[in-house]
């Protein structure tokens, strides 16, 4: 069996690093983040401003007090986001680009949980998230 993966590595940031790049590569999105609750950049792939702009209001966009204004990096961009649940603590994979696709986001879930040491969420369990 062919190995898909290319590049890899042993440093879990570096990991994640690697696997949101090739989803963003595959994709062709302008960026990919995992960020946490209060809005910091966990890993990114994609320009740094970018990254840090969309990591800051990924976790805003679901709630209610969002005012629908983002960072100037990020207007004009169509955004996705996914909420997942790691041992209690939301985690926020999301990308951004002008033809920015869930389903490139929950392409990366997979990655995120595989390289963090979390078992795979099932279709069903990816649909309600």
């Amino acid at each position: 069996m062919k190995e898909r993966r290319q590049q890899r590595s042993q440093d879990p940031y570096r990991a994640l690093c690697l696997q949101l790049e090739q989803v963003r590569a595959d994709g062709e999105l302008d960026a990919m983040v995992v960020a946490i609750d209060n809005g910091l950049l966990v890993a990114g792939a994609g320009e740094r401003s970018v990254c840090e702009a969309l990591g800051a209001v990924a976790p805003l966009l679901g709630s209610p007090s969002f005012n629908g204004q983002v960072p100037g990096a990020l207007v004009g961009q169509r955004i996705d986001v996914r909420a997942i649940s790691l041992e209690g603590e939301t985690v926020y994979v999301a990308a951004v680009g002008r033809a920015a696709s869930d389903e490139w986001v929950a392409r990366s879930i997979g990655g995120v949980r595989r390289i963090l040491g979390y078992p795979q969420l099932t279709a069903r369990q990816l649909l309600v998230n």
